[in-house]
């Protein structure tokens, strides 16, 4: 962990949340953003939903290039990571 905001690893990829709207996966210089939505739970804790992209594409790569469905399942698993490392709990991904 950088800071409070961000979750770097060895292997290369970082997730960054510059806002509660949104969250950056960087991997190798191509960088994906997910929607993200906080809302308190009866403990005034902060349950956070996160919006998968209509369509998995890298944002500074060609149009062309898509993301396949083992990648989106392992960017999932390193965003479930990064969340639990910087103590946010995940309500749901949609």
């Amino acid at each position: 962990m950088i800071n409070n905001k961000t979750v770097e690893s060895s292997l290369g990829w970082r997730i960054r949340v510059p806002s509660i709207h949104h969250l950056k996966y960087e991997e190798h210089e191509k960088i994906i953003e997910v929607e993200i939505e906080g809302g308190t739970d009866e403990k005034s804790a902060t349950d956070w939903a996160i919006y998968e992209p209509v369509v998995w594409r890298w944002k500074n790569m060609n149009y062309d290039d898509s993301v396949g469905p083992e990648k989106i399942a392992g960017i999932l698993d390193r965003i479930r990571v990064a969340f639990d490392k910087l103590d946010m709990k995940i309500k749901e991904i949609i």
